[in-house]
């Protein structure tokens, strides 16, 4: 039978993992089954709770990585910069780097897990780590000002 470490670590390693199965399935699920594992563990196992909300950012901040070079590329083909070929080529390129770094970071985050520790990933944009901050501070304010 397992120890109680192992387990963790299991769990930890299971959202970058499963982040990695999604990539083949839906860019969606990338995200989402993370925060589900996020929401699932975030009251009995923090630190599986932190890998999983780490995974779940480094997923949307690709996401958003992606549309944002979309969106300059685009910029350039309005504004005759670019040529629609030569678009293509680059945000096909782009694509390529950009999901070699997610999956790369996503084989990091797993052997880390696998070793008990978080990771945090250079890529990404942080932005659920800094909602989570905000609401659970928001919470012990509001807890603090019941007291009284």
């Amino acid at each position: 039978m397992p120890n109680e470490t192992t387990k963790q670590r299991s769990y930890m390693a299971l959202a970058p993992i499963s982040a990695i199965a999604a990539i083949f399935i839906n860019p969606l699920a990338c995200t989402v089954i993370p925060l589900i594992l996020f929401f699932i563990f975030r009251s009995s196992r923090p630190k599986v709770a932190t890998v999983a909300l780490q995974t779940a950012d480094l997923a949307f901040s690709i996401q958003l990585w992606i549309m944002l070079i979309s969106l300059a590329l685009l910029l350039g083909i309005s504004l005759d910069m670019i040529v629609v070929n030569d678009a293509e080529n680059m945000m096909a390129t782009a694509t390529s780097i950009i999901l070699t770094i997610f999956f790369a970071s996503l084989l990091i985050a797993t052997y880390k897990a696998i070793k008990g520790k978080t990771c945090s990933h250079f890529f990404s944009f942080k932005i659920a780590e800094k909602v989570l901050k905000l609401t659970s501070k928001a919470a012990k304010e509001k807890n603090s000002s019941m007291s009284k």
